[in-house]
């Protein structure tokens, strides 16, 4: 299984690149039913691309409805919220379900959010750590072996440690996945993926080879030329 790899020349013009790409599905998307479920990631090149679609107004945000793939177990306006991160940088959204992390009681809360979400998820945007994990799934968390569809709450080995996560089959069934990733060190990650590619215990990024990756120029260059694929992303887009 290979993903589609879509690469911006350089950092500068990732942002656009990315919202481009994004923006085709989430076209694709409502043309066919209307409205589109989008499950929004943290992190800072994450970030980069609220910030492009809130100065461009490119999306159709009341047709929208947004989600979290993971959450930071703070409060709503704490620096680390996923939360607070999208809406300080997008602030136009209105249809968004909170993880409300916060509550001291986890399970309560991600069971609270695994019933909040939709049967499906259209479009699933993740970032990704330079060890590899997407969403809050870090390698070798036994998460990564579930087979329920839902949100598990998480210890995770970066601070804030506490934390609350979809599960890799939310990933599996959502309709369209995005990796959002630049940089050489992340490149390599992403190269590494190609090995083993069943063990997504050891490299969680492997759950997403079946999706379209958006770097820039120097995550691509650390890929092999003879792993990266020819699908085209109007293929990729029709093949869902």
């Amino acid at each position: 299984m290979e993903p589609c790899i879509l690469t911006s020349p350089d950092w500068d013009s990732w942002p656009e690149m990315a919202a481009e790409a994004i923006g085709k599905a989430v076209a694709l998307v409502v043309s066919r039913q209307g409205t589109c479920n989008l499950m929004l990631t943290g992190g800072t090149v994450a970030e980069r691309l609220y910030l492009h679609w809130s100065r461009t107004s490119a999306l159709p945000l009341n047709k929208i409805h947004f989600y979290f793939g993971d959450e930071r177990c703070v409060a709503p306006d704490h620096p680390e919220s996923n939360y607070a991160m999208v809406m300080r940088a997008l602030p136009g959204v209105t249809s968004i379900a909170r993880m409300e992390a916060e509550n001291p009681d986890r399970e309560a809360a991600a069971n609270a959010y695994a019933h909040l979400l939709p049967e499906n998820i259209d479009i699933l945007l993740l970032g990704m750590g330079e060890d590899g994990h997407i969403a809050s799934l870090f390698p070798h968390d036994p998460v990564l072996l579930s087979r329920q569809r839902g949100v598990e709450a998480i210890t995770g080995p970066k601070a804030p440690c506490q934390r609350l996560t979809v599960t890799p089959d939310v990933i599996a069934q959502a309709r369209f996945v995005f990796v959002l990733a630049t940089g050489i060190a992340k490149g390599k990650t992403l190269n590494k993926a190609f090995e083993s590619q069943n063990d997504f215990s050891s490299l969680p990024v492997r759950l997403t080879l079946g999706g379209s990756w958006l770097l820039d120029k120097d995550a691509s260059w650390q890929i092999r030329d003879d792993l990266k694929n020819s699908r085209s992303f109007q293929d990729f887009l029709e093949s869902r």
